[in-house]
C-alpha cells in the first residue's frame, strides 16, 4: 500500500509534511486543509486529490497559478518527488510504501 505526502517548504526554512488522504485544498483561507499565508495566494488557490489513479494538483482559477517545472499550469499528475510552487511556497510530492502492520499481524497469527 502506498502513502502519499506534500512536504512544504519556504525558502530555506524547515519542512511540513501533510499526509493527503483524499481531497486537500489550499489557499489562503484558513478553511483550507493547507494554509498558505502569503498575499500573492487566492483565498481557494488549488485542490490535491486522487483522481484516476493518480495523485493531482489542480488550479481552482487563482490569478498567480500553479507552477510546476518552471511553467503555470491549470492541472497535472504527480509523480514521485516532483515539486511545484505556489506563491512563495515549494511542494514536494512524495509517495511512500508503508506496510499495514494489521495485515502483518493476522499473518502473525495464522502462523502461530
Amino acid at each position: 500500500m502506498k502513502d502519499a505526502f506534500l512536504f512544504l517548504s519556504q525558502g530555506s526554512g524547515p519542512s511540513t509534511g501533510y499526509p493527503l488522504l483524499g481531497e486537500e485544498t489550499i489557499g489562503s483561507d484558513p478553511d483550507n486543509t493547507i494554509v498558505l499565508p502569503d498575499e500573492t495566494v487566492s483565498p481557494n488557490h488549488a485542490t490535491v486529490s486522487f483522481q484516476e489513479g493518480a495523485w493531482t494538483v489542480e488550479d481552482l482559477g487563482s490569478d498567480s497559478g500553479i507552477i510546476f517545472k518552471g511553467k503555470r499550469v491549470n492541472k497535472v499528475v504527480l509523480s514521485n518527488e516532483d515539486t511545484f510552487q505556489i506563491g512563495s511556497f515549494t511542494f514536494r510530492f512524495t509517495e511512500a510504501d508503508i506496510p499495514d502492520t494489521r495485515d502483518q499481524f493476522f499473518e502473525t497469527v495464522t502462523i502461530l
